[in-house]
């Protein structure tokens, strides 16, 4: 058997008697591999000491002549209950157990070179003891293992106490040591001999340490066992419990040595960088030795792997940080003051720079961690020292050579960036760094959580959208239904989580089934840092309004479909998106599936618009579709509301408020001018009856439910209502629930014309997610792009309801009395209102007369003027106007 893979157990594997069970099974299910194995001294168990933090408390009662006896025994006495507890006769410890109380008893007495030697002498027991532990361990199931310690095996290092070094030359003694023996070796980790016999540690989590040595001493792989599952890119403890609970910080599956070194020597506590070190000794004699970074409770996850191999993408890897650094600027006066300044910095006790910049007039560096003698040198100096920074550090080979993911990161720190919740800026321009594998930059601990968490989102998140909503009724629940059933993240790029909704009732039981957490609270929502997006589908003006506001002012971009609460508040949510650089997507608010907000909002010219026209409510356009077949209008709606596509109240949609509303919000965006909701004249389809209908049908026209915002000599004409259409008009054809709307630009005859779905879960729900995907293509890019009408000064006047002008047609349904259509026509010919054609319908059962009138063009005010005249007559029982739009 040549193979031998070096397995090292930390001391959280090792903490109580499962740990160590586990740790044996791991074991035995690599006996194929020949395995080496490094243990650690037990780790803590239920928040108490580590076994080498007891020693080291020891041995510093000790050399304050104090008495340690108490804590030597706890030490002893854990091991004998975990050999109990294992079925192991604690005899076998019985030497080194002696051997601990005898080197306690003389560390006071004894002569050290050094307080670091001192703490030596005893802080390496925990890992002799695991060793013996685990030999006997393994011997109860016949497996022929031995105890390997420093004076046997040969892990000779120098005298540098406390954080001492295996000497290089020592590596051929110890690969012949472990080929020689025909037992499993067990090594313990963290400690070594001198040349003269005193024992070393090597630094805290040396056991790592130990174990890449052995794998460059005999050019062999080394797993190295913890309590996580790998490298995380991010420490958790800088992570909210909302990224906890959903699965993150993620690990990294693969890093090169330097990625490795930079992410343990600055803040990752996963693995000793000396550990690198031990492996780059092997790369010089040609062996590249892969670490693999396991986790003994989660053996089967594929954890980390690092090797020689270097990615040159650029890609992050992991963010790191160094907390408590001090900022020191010193704002020198002359060359003088510089040089005195520089002979100071050499004399600093023990400080290391992290980080420096030199510009005119100004240095600043950046320290690794307080001293009181920065504090005198800001006295002494014309300088300033800012306290308790932090230096976060970017990880990932070839970062320096990859624009775009400087642009990503450079992108994500602006986003990040809230002067309004911080009153300061967060991250320090100067000073910086950017290697070829690294970017580091100083944040003011204040603001360090939102900066991480941003970073980490936009760095390693990319491709997920995470959505609050607020509301989970028929349009929240279409939603759902079609992200889970028709949504493909692999066509759009996006996975698509929805962990949150808001809702009134949390008991009520909801068609489409949600995966998520429903709340009460819609802090729930706002405070979750994960939540990119706040979908708003609960209607209504209050509550959405304040929840929009302040999504926004959380940092959150929004999405909805609420035209209510756009044609009333637009203004005042679209500036404040702009403040805070946040995104609003709204086509569902319009025209359900027709894509034409973006169109409307990238338009380039205004003096080239002559307006629009639409179908824009498709609730009407379906029951007018049905009117025109035949069927009642209350017919028609009912069936309607059967089919989903009108709502249990339907006033908004038969009355034209909703068609209206959709008119503000698309006028405002094509015009880049704030439109008054209140001024746009609208009118119903509930008047119509089935006389009308027939007077269409026997003059060629339909009937459609019609915005239009046409410019007129300068000003803006806008309405919605019920409108006739000759057939060769581009919306008469428009049938069913469906949405169309024309765009008219001078120069051209015909407009431009798109059309789609209006009514429905689904068609909402496929512009809405659209919506979603817009606004995270636009997060992604750190673009902002919102309605800019709220900027605007002046704009077109609003033409009033009495200056529209049309041809027109009037039903008027009368008592069948003699003479009546005389008066009729007389008012009309008074207020010069040309007749074009007349029908009369006379309906017997009930002594009325219906009479169908089509008139040429003329103003609104005279029409309205004979109208008021006639109605007043006694014998007038109902008066219909509508509009005939030309081709």
């Amino acid at each position: 058997m040549h193979t031998r893979r070096i397995m090292k157990f930390g001391g959280s594997s090792l903490a109580d008697g499962d740990c160590w069970r586990k740790a044996k099974k791991i074991i035995k299910d690599r006996l194929d591999l020949n395995p080496v194995i490094v243990v650690s001294a037990m780790g803590a168990v239920n928040g108490g000491p580590k076994v080498t933090d007891m020693l080291q408390e020891a041995g510093a009662l000790l050399l304050e002549g104090r008495d340690a006896s108490g804590l030597v025994r706890e030490v002893i006495d854990r091991h004998r209950a975990v050999a109990a507890g294992l079925e192991i006769e604690s005899s076998s410890l019985e030497a080194d157990f002696q051997a601990l109380k005898k080197a306690a008893e003389a560390l006071p007495k004894k002569k050290f070179s050094s307080r670091e030697e001192a703490l030596d002498s005893i802080m390496g027991f925990g890992e002799i003891f695991s060793a013996r532990l685990m030999q006997a361990f393994l011997q109860k199931d016949g497996l022929r293992c031995l105890a390997a310690l420093p004076g046997e095996s040969g892990f000779i290092t120098d005298d540098r106490f406390q954080d001492a070094d295996v000497l290089e030359e020592s590596l051929e003694n110890i690969a012949s040591y472990v080929i020689a023996s025909r037992e499993i070796p067990i090594f313990p980790g963290f400690v070594g001999i001198t040349r003269d016999g005193r024992p070393t540690t090597l630094g805290r989590g040396g056991s790592d340490y130990t174990a890449a040595v052995l794998g460059a001493a005999l050019k062999r792989q080394v797993e190295i066992w913890t309590d996580v599952d790998g490298i995380y890119r991010i420490n958790p403890g800088y992570l909210s419990h909302h990224f906890i609970d959903a699965g993150h910080p993620q690990t990294i599956p693969h890093l090169s040595y330097d990625e490795a070194f930079q992410m343990a020597s600055f803040g990752s506590r996963v693995l000793h960088q000396k550990a690198l070190l031990a492996v780059q000794q092997a790369v010089r004699k040609g062996k590249h030795i892969h670490l693999f970074i396991k986790n003994t409770f989660n053996p089967d996850h594929p954890g980390t792997v690092i090797s020689s191999q270097k990615q040159h993408q650029g890609i992050p890897r992991g963010i790191t940080c160094l907390p408590g650094t001090q900022l020191y600027t010193i704002y020198a006066r002359s060359p003088q003051e510089s040089a005195r300044f520089a002979q100071r910095l050499k004399e600093l006790p023990g400080l290391a720079v992290a980080l420096s910049s030199n510009t005119w007039g100004r240095i600043s560096f950046v320290f690794d961690r307080y001293h009181p003698v920065l504090s005198q040198l800001e006295s002494e100096f014309n300088s300033h020292l800012s306290r308790d920074q932090v230096l976060v550090k970017i990880v990932g080979d070839g970062i320096g050579e990859n624009p775009e993911t400087l642009s990503r990161i450079n992108g994500a720190l602006h986003s990040a960036e809230s002067p309004e919740e911080f009153g300061m800026t967060l991250v320090h321009k100067s000073p910086q760094l950017l290697t070829d594998n690294t970017f580091e930059f100083l944040v003011k601990k204040r603001g360090l959580a939102k900066i991480l968490q941003t970073l980490y989102k936009d760095l390693f998140m990319r491709d997920v959208v995470t959505i609050g909503m607020l509301g989970l009724g028929t349009v929240g629940g279409g939603v759902i239904q079609y992200s889970r059933e028709m949504y493909s993240p692999e066509k759009s790029g996006f996975r698509l989580d929805y962990p949150t909704a808001l809702v009134r009732d949390m008991e009520k039981k909801r068609p489409v089934p949600f995966d998520g957490t429903l709340t009460a609270r819609v802090e729930d929502i706002l405070e979750n840092p994960l939540v990119d997006v706040v979908l708003e589908v609960m209607g209504g003006i209050e509550p959405a309004r304040t929840y929009i506001l302040k999504a926004l002012e959380a940092g959150k971009h929004v999405v909805t479909a609420n035209k209510a609460l756009l044609s009333h508040r637009g203004r005042e949510i679209f500036e404040k998106a702009h403040r805070h650089r946040r995104n609003v997507g709204f086509e569902a608010s319009v025209c359900g599936e027709i894509p034409i907000v973006d169109d409307f909002l990238k338009f380039p010219g205004l003096g080239d618009i002559d307006g629009l026209e639409g179908i824009v409510n498709g609730t009407s356009n379906y029951v007018l579709t049905r009117f025109m077949e035949g069927m009642p209008i209350g017919e028609a709606l009912r069936i309607a509301q059967e089919k989903g596509f009108a709502e249990a109240d339907p006033y908004m949609d038969v009355s034209g408020i909703d068609a209206a509303q959709k008119l503000c919000i698309l006028a405002s965006i094509l015009f880049n001018q704030p439109v008054d909701f209140e001024m746009i004249p609208r009118q119903g389809i509930d008047g119509l009856t089935p006389a009308d209908a027939d007077a269409f049908r026997r003059w060629g026209f339909t009937v459609k439910p019609i915005v239009a915002a046409r410019v007129k000599q300068d000003r803006l004409v806008l309405y919605s209502c019920p409108a006739l259409l000759p057939q060769g008009h581009p919306l008469a054809s428009v049938r069913e629930e469906n949405n169309a709307l024309s765009l008219y630009l001078k120069g051209r005859v015909e407009p431009i014309t798109k059309i789609g779905k209006g009514a429905g879960a689904i068609p909402t729900a496929r512009s809405i997610v659209r919506d979603i995907l817009d606004v995270a293509r636009k997060a992604r890019a750190y673009m902002v792009e919102v309605p800019g009408y709220f900027r605007a000064k002046g704009g077109m006047e609003m033409s009033r309801v009495e200056e529209i002008e049309s041809a027109w047609y009037v039903r008027l349904t009368v008592k069948d009395n003699p003479g009546v259509f005389g008066k009729i026509a007389s008012i009309l010919g008074d207020f010069d209102l040309s007749i074009l054609r007349v029908h009369q319908e006379i309906n017997r059962d009930a002594d009325e007369a219906h009479v169908l009138l089509e008139l040429k063009d003329s103003p609104r005010k005279r029409l309205d003027m004979a109208l008021d005249l006639i109605t007043r007559f006694p014998f007038v029982k109902s008066c219909l106007p509508c509009m005939i739009l030309q081709c």
